[in-house]
């Protein structure tokens, strides 16, 4: 049997960074906020194609702080966290959408990716949402991608 790492080529790898804000409440009050400028030259200096960022809540700042003083729009693709885990509001399909506009301004619509802040299993034997709103929550995100393609692409 040939080892795995024989059989992936690094050209056909995707390397990512995820900033957690933190997932363990539904008590937004509890977690990290402050926009993402302050963290702007580390994303810089990364060697990755994709930054999976929270955006669903406004602890996140704008979008345009992500692209203060760096490069980011000539070399990321955005993982967009467009969808809220931790509580049980369901994301519309135009709520995303709207939520994509101000990223148009510095990327092309194939560089946005649409993702949830984080997982929806923070713990196993107590997740934040139960499987009905998680489900009902990826179906808006679908839906709003599905939007987006047919608009942009």
């Amino acid at each position: 049997m040939q080892p795995i790492l024989d059989i992936i080529n690094a050209s056909d790898t995707i390397s990512s960074v995820h900033v957690c804000r933190g997932n363990w409440t539904q008590n937004d009050a509890a977690l990290l906020s402050g926009s993402y400028d302050k963290l702007s030259r580390f994303f810089d200096s990364l060697d990755v194609q994709v930054l999976a960022l929270e955006f669903s809540t406004p602890r996140a700042g704008e979008i345009k702080s992500l692209f203060k003083n760096n490069s980011l729009e000539d070399k990321i693709t955005l993982g967009l966290g467009v969808i809220n885990p931790r509580n049980q509001v369901i994301e519309t399909k135009e709520s995303i959408v709207q939520a994509v506009q101000p990223v148009l301004d510095y990327l092309p619509p194939e560089r946005i990716w649409l993702n949830p802040d984080c997982g929806f299993a923070t713990f196993s034997s107590c997740p934040l949402n139960s499987y009905p709103i998680i489900e009902q929550k990826i179906q808006q995100l679908c839906a709003a991608a599905n939007a987006l393609r047919e608009k942009y692409c």
